[in-house]
């Protein structure tokens, strides 16, 4: 096992309000969306042990958002145009993990998006 040294971890879950909005750009079965809409990211940040989470969150939330909405729906036109830092609290729940392990032995691949 390895401790990951320089890196913490935002888990992002949608909540009602983004689900809401991406049911209209579902092509799927309702039962596609609502396993879809269960899933929850990980993102990879600068290590950081802040005690408050919001001045973590305020650096990454906008390129998180956009990812999120991206995922769903790629015409940038049909998001929604004021992605204030309120609005992405409003659609997303967010959870700080400062530690992080690799139980694998294999290196970590990454390709850039």
């Amino acid at each position: 096992m390895k401790e990951i040294t320089n890196r913490s971890a935002l888990f992002v879950r949608p909540k009602d309000p983004f689900k809401k909005w991406a049911e209209k750009y579902n092509a799927i079965s309702a039962e596609g969306l609502s396993q879809r809409l269960k899933e929850n990211h990980v993102y990879l940040i600068d290590w950081t042990y802040d005690e408050n989470i919001d001045d973590v969150i305020m650096t990454y939330y906008l390129r998180i958002f956009d990812y999120e909405l991206l995922s769903w729906n790629s015409f940038t036109n049909e998001w929604p145009q004021n992605r204030s830092y309120e609005l992405f609290r409003e659609w997303f729940e967010v959870e700080l993990c400062c530690e992080l392990f690799d139980l694998e032995t294999e290196r970590i691949k990454s390709e850039k998006l």
